[in-house]
């Protein structure tokens, strides 16, 4: 019980952490991206906590894994960067009347090549754990991921869903 309510303060200081960085709205860039990255690193010290929790990692299996796991998010963050940047690039070509085509090409194969780099780093820590864990830790993971993200997302949507009750309406782009 003390374990879950722990969790569950944990995971509303995430989800609060990420709604106060959502409500400023800052103009500026840089802000919005460490904003993304703090909010990121503590969705990932949250999944590293449950995650040894639920597979019952031993300290030898925490100790490899960890640091392995924390190198390929903040490499993951750093693709995902790369790849909103990709993205802004890709609207402003295209918000030009007659858009160079050329350009566009060029950066519709950066965006392929950022998203087959996120596919590699998920590739590479799947053989990871597959080589440090046992196979029932193994279906654990599994069973673990696809719960943890589920809660995330509904955790998220609820707290999307009370700010646009609340708080002023945000313009969405394309």
């Amino acid at each position: 019980m003390k374990t879950k309510s722990i969790l569950a303060f944990f995971l509303s200081v995430v989800v609060f952490s990420s709604l106060v960085f959502a409500a400023v709205q800052p103009e500026n860039v840089q802000v919005q991206e460490k904003a993304r990255r703090v909010t990121r690193e503590n969705i990932i010290t949250l999944m590293l906590i449950r995650m040894t929790r639920f597979l019952e990692l031993t300290e030898d299996q925490t100790a490899k894994i960890y640091p392995f796991f924390n190198r390929i998010e903040k490499e993951k963050m750093q693709i995902n960067q790369q790849t909103r940047l990709q993205m802004r690039e890709i609207r402003a070509a295209l918000s030009v009347e007659d858009p160079d085509l050329e350009v566009l090409k060029a950066k519709i194969q950066a965006l392929k090549q950022l998203r087959d780099a996120l596919k590699n780093k998920d590739t590479e820590m799947e053989r990871y754990l597959e080589e440090n864990l046992t196979v029932i830790q193994q279906a654990k993971y599994i069973v673990f991921m696809n719960a943890f993200f589920n809660e995330l997302r509904d955790s998220l949507n609820k707290a999307r869903t009370l700010r646009e009750r609340t708080g002023p309406k945000k313009k969405k782009e394309l």
